[in-house]
């Protein structure tokens, strides 16, 4: 090959050889871009579950902070198995639909924790007290409250919960309890009771405790 073969040969393997570099960084970036995206999608689900267990740990809490307030005030939580043939309603209840549960103002009409009360007026003050907490603590939150210290007291739990979607990001309708009550496990503690108005995408979670 001649010098001026061998030259303008080299020449073009030069230039040829010019993009590669490029075409490797550009290859590197959408890989990084690809794994970056995954990232943030695992974030955004990761948090998505994570607002669902903070509200079900929440939950919990709450239902513990009712039931001492109830032991410490019991004569007013309905007759105790000692009072045979006697059955007295329980004033610690909650009884009302979504929209009533919502804009009620809890307000408080006398404070407990700075004026002496009776076992009723005791029994209104916690209620407000825990109802506001029930607020603070969970995505639109709001409580019913039925039964007695005889056969147990009964609360549901309800918050607003946004990622209760379809595929379509439509919210979906709450789990209703069925009137035979057939449901088990979590179908029975996570569906929601009929008749309250309750709007697509609130979830519910039961508990049951005897002060």
């Amino acid at each position: 090959m001649s010098e001026n073969a061998a030259y303008i040969t080299n020449r073009r393997l030069k230039f040829s050889n010019r993009g590669v570099t490029l075409i490797e960084m550009m290859v590197a970036v959408l890989v990084l871009s690809i794994g970056l995206l995954g990232i943030a999608g695992l974030q955004a689900a990761t948090s998505k579950y994570k607002v669902n267990t903070w509200v079900r740990a929440s939950s919990a809490t709450l239902v513990s902070d009712l039931s001492e307030r109830i032991r410490v005030n019991p004569d007013v939580a309905g007759s105790s198995f000692a009072t045979n043939g006697v059955d007295a309603i329980s004033e610690y209840k909650i009884d009302a639909n979504w929209s009533t549960l919502q804009s009620d103002t809890l307000s408080i009409s006398k404070n407990c924790e700075t004026t002496a009360c009776t076992a009723s007026e005791r029994a209104a003050f916690d209620l407000v007290i825990w109802r506001q907490r029930v607020r603070e603590s969970m995505p639109q939150g709001a409580a019913l409250l039925s039964g007695d210290r005889k056969n147990g007291l009964n609360v549901t739990m309800l918050w607003l919960d946004k990622e209760r979607v379809d595929s379509d990001g439509n919210p979906l309708p709450p789990s209703i309890c069925s009137d035979a009550g057939t449901e088990t496990g979590m179908a029975q503690q996570s569906c929601c009771p009929k008749g309250k108005s309750l709007p697509d995408g609130v979830r519910c979670l039961s508990f049951s405790f005897i002060p």
